[in-house]
């Protein structure tokens, strides 16, 4: 591997662990459980499948640039988007936590 990739491939890494993509879904159990092992089948939750349907979608870049997505249909007081919140809420906090566990171990905290 060169230092070309090996910078990329940082790079990437990098933005993966300050990035929060989190989605939210919704659909019937039999859509989200695997028949065969009774576990949850994440490779299901996928917006290019019609078998669950995205309810929201919010991105957080590290420069904590936003993009947030929720479907016409639910509206701001529905418990799927309190959920959704709650769930970037705790995604936020982890995550800072997380890094500010990197920047102290690099002696940066």
């Amino acid at each position: 591997m060169g230092l070309k990739d090996a910078v990329a491939k940082f790079t990437e890494k990098v933005e993966d662990l300050t990035t929060l993509e989190v989605t939210t879904y919704t659909g019937s159990l039999e859509q989200a459980i695997d028949p065969q092992t009774g576990a949850i089948n994440w490779s299901a939750f996928k917006p290019t499948q019609g078998a669950l349907t995205m309810v929201a979608a919010t991105r957080i870049a590290a420069d904590f640039d936003t993009v947030n997505f929720r479907a016409s249909g639910a509206a701001a007081d529905d418990d799927l988007i309190r959920l959704h919140q709650a769930a970037c809420e705790s995604a936020q906090s982890g995550r800072l936590a997380l890094i500010k566990m990197f920047s102290g171990a690099l002696g940066l905290g």
